[in-house]
């Protein structure tokens, strides 16, 4: 159980029920405060102590992510995520650092990661294959013998340790949630690597970008922006610094 106080920011009520409806598996809910516009949720952020922040992106009265901008410069530590029921709206998200990304209508089990994320309660590495869309049909992958992930244009693309290659409509943003949980990364918008599988962080051309080198030799760009992450992801699993 998560004890403070929750705010849920979205302007359509509908959704909010549903979302309030969701979230009453894991807190009571007077625990929960409910803003229909940014200008509420800007009052509820500077007056009441929060656990966590869940905020739908696209608001009627402010650009997309001014309320992540305004925790962020105001509030900084308070975790928040991500509600929208536009999946294209995960990419733009990038830049930001939300402790999730929910797309509506919220999922219970996925909700549930969510908040075992927040309490910061550690989850056993799972074990078997993972069932992956493409078209029409599920392709079954081991993420134990993925290499690394790519989006090319359209389509996600699996690089095998084997060398097999496999294209997927699933996005980088779904694939992320999913193999997350076996240890991957999102180092760059585009990729996702095993952090298992990193044989050497390096400086790039110039020095002003990074790359990684993974265990069967391929390169992979690293953003400026999530290097630090990274760097405390590979702490976290042991990896030592000196």
């Amino acid at each position: 159980m998560i004890s403070g106080k929750i705010l849920l920011v979205d302007d359509q009520s509908a959704a909010a029920q549903a979302s309030m409806d969701v979230l009453e598996n894991f807190v009571p809910r007077q625990q929960i405060l409910y803003a229909s516009t940014a200008a509420q949720a800007i009052q509820i952020l500077d007056s009441t102590p929060l656990a966590v922040a869940f905020l739908d992106i696209d608001m009627p009265d402010t650009k997309n992510f001014s309320l992540a901008r305004y925790i962020d410069e105001h509030h900084k530590g308070l975790p928040y995520v991500f509600l929208t029921g536009y999946a294209n709206f995960a990419a733009e998200s990038y830049d930001y650092e939300p402790l999730d990304f929910l797309t509506k209508p919220i999922d219970v089990v996925r909700l549930e990661k969510t908040f075992v994320r927040l309490s910061g309660r550690k989850q056993d590495v799972p074990s078997g294959k993972i069932a992956i869309r493409s078209k029409n049909d599920y392709i079954l992958v081991d993420p134990q013998e993925i290499s690394y992930v790519f989006r090319n244009q359209r389509k996600s693309q699996i690089n095998c340790n084997n060398g097999q290659t496999l294209f997927v409509y699933a996005t980088i943003e779904e694939l992320e949630l999913i193999l997350e949980d076996y240890g991957f990364f999102r180092c760059h918008k585009s990729y996702l690597i095993p952090c298992a599988r990193i044989a050497q962080v390096r400086s790039g051309q110039y020095g002003r970008t990074y790359e990684a080198v993974l265990a069967d030799g391929s390169i992979i760009p690293i953003s400026r922006n999530r290097y630090p992450a990274l760097r405390e992801k590979l702490e976290h699993l042991g990896v030592r610094f000196l």
